[in-house]
């Protein structure tokens, strides 16, 4: 049988407000406070703290709604004691005890913190780094939402339900697998469940600098582009982009949508593998700012070679799991992190496909800073339903938020969407004619026109096309 992977190479403008995703860009330069730690457990294999015996979900959100017995009436079928065991968060169930080492189910969580809330308006936001595979998600007994997926951030908005002392965040994680999941079924990767990366608090002003993207502008090597998105009620406003270090700035302002587009000239030292090359970048709103750590370089293709800045470049890599290196489990550290990609590196890579689903961010911000071209991937895998629009739907959500995450990262320069899967109609239909031209407006809102599509097939030298994607009008 054929397989093959589909991948996008990553140019500038490939993320352009693409499909809008609310999450907040670099969460861990922005004021609040890690969740990180001794979060408290309960086994759910029945899940009879979410549904009740005819399946439908307890009216009150059973265990989330974080209630405990206050006289002998009171009868609840599982409830948060102060002797109940903990795991570690970041950290999946199955390598902290034995007893989970198989278990595939529901785990539910419990964490409470103490919050000071500031003097002048804020909001706070409750930011996970990835549950696998489906998360519902309670503070204070309010259910916030759900998040399926176990390798791509969420965040819920807590602003007003924070108190004073003894605030709960509930967490019921379900790691079953299921035929309309993606992944599927059956994977070649072990079935991690859990709060597998980081948990925080995060906390910013009222209208904040949510989003934004700084790289170079699509067939240039000296001029900066991209695009800055405000979220709050003083939508317009003065925004400052600046590169200190190469002494070049710009500002625009943006308008009632809080969006806005910027491009300049700068000369700069471009990133590659043997220079990995990073600059503070400030982004600086009336109201807000944030710094970044960006490397600018240049990707694209001629016929079948790939162009970074301009020149060909040969990929010698190897495929990552993220598989911890000196103990069980999926990598959540800096340390983890540094290991792996170091072993590439002593190797003589200068690429890493990170396989087959979105890694840590800490991965791909390392792989920026020690030098790694990085192929980054959503779990489309191997027995997908293809023809199930509810899977199409999974999936495209999930590439959206991988590119959202990691659009700003000079290493990732390839987009992939598909491993090792089954040549047919409906797999084609699904992935080219079905995932990418209905969405390409609101993907390519201001590229000048859609990256290559690349195609690699098994045990075959990676061949990339220019043309316009299938059904196209370009």
């Amino acid at each position: 049988m054929r397989i093959s992977a589909i991948v996008l190479l990553a140019l500038a403008s490939a993320a352009s407000r693409a499909q809008q995703i609310d999450l907040i860009q670099n969460p861990s330069a922005r004021q609040g406070a890690s969740l990180d730690g001794r979060w408290q457990t309960l086994m759910d294999p029945y899940e009879a703290g979410y549904y009740d015996f005819h399946l439908n979900p307890i009216k009150d959100g059973g265990l989330g709604a974080n209630k405990v017995p206050a006289n002998k009436g009171d009868k609840y079928e599982l409830t948060f004691l102060p002797a109940t065991p903990s795991l570690q968060v970041p950290g999946d169930w199955n390598t902290q005890k034995p007893e989970l080492l198989w278990y595939e189910g529901t785990i539910w969580y419990r964490r409470e913190f103490d919050y000071s809330p500031p003097a002048a308006p804020r909001r706070q936001f409750l930011w996970f780094g990835a549950a696998n595979y489906q998360a519902v998600v309670f503070v204070n007994g309010r259910k916030l939402g759900q998040h399926e997926g176990g390798f791509t951030p969420f965040q819920f908005e807590v602003t007003g339900l924070l108190k004073d002392h003894a605030n709960a965040v509930i967490v019921k994680v379900d790691n079953q697998r299921h035929p309309d999941a993606v992944p599927p079924t059956m994977t070649d990767w072990w079935n991690y469940g859990g709060l597998t990366r980081d948990v925080k608090l995060v906390d910013v002003p009222e209208t904040f600098i949510q989003d934004y993207q700084v790289q170079l502008e699509k067939g240039s090597l000296n001029r900066v582009a991209g695009w800055v998105r405000l979220n709050g009620t003083r939508k317009r406003q003065k925004v400052a982009i600046r590169i200190p270090e190469a002494n070049v700035s710009t500002s625009v302002e943006t308008g009632d949508d809080g969006y806005a587009q910027f491009a300049f000239p700068a000369t700069l030292s471009l990133w590659s593998p043997e220079t990995p090359k990073v600059y503070d970048v400030m982004v600086e709103a009336e109201t807000d700012r944030v710094q970044e750590r960006i490397g600018f370089r240049g990707i694209a293709t001629s016929g079948t070679s790939i162009l970074l800045n301009g020149k060909p470049v040969f990929l010698r890599g190897v495929a990552i799991h993220a598989e911890a290196p000196f103990r069980a489990g999926r990598v959540f550290s800096e340390a983890d992190a540094r290991t792996l990609l170091g072993w590439a590196k002593e190797m003589g890579c200068n690429f890493v496909r990170l396989a087959h689903y979105p890694h840590d961010e800490v991965m791909t911000r390392l792989a920026d800073e020690m030098g790694l071209l990085v192929w980054s991937e959503i779990p489309v895998y191997w027995a997908v339903q293809w023809e199930n629009p509810a899977v199409y739907t999974k999936a495209e959500h999930m590439l959206a938020e991988m590119i959202t995450r990691d659009k700003n990262r000079a290493s990732v320069v390839f987009w992939s969407m598909a491993n090792e899967t089954p040549l047919g109609d409906a797999r084609t239909k699904f992935i080219s004619s079905r995932l990418w031209p209905p969405r390409r407006e609101s993907w390519m809102a201001r590229a000048s026109s859609p990256p290559p599509l690349c195609r690699t097939p098994a045990r075959r030298t990676p061949s990339c096309s220019t043309t316009p994607w299938p059904n196209s009008s370009t």
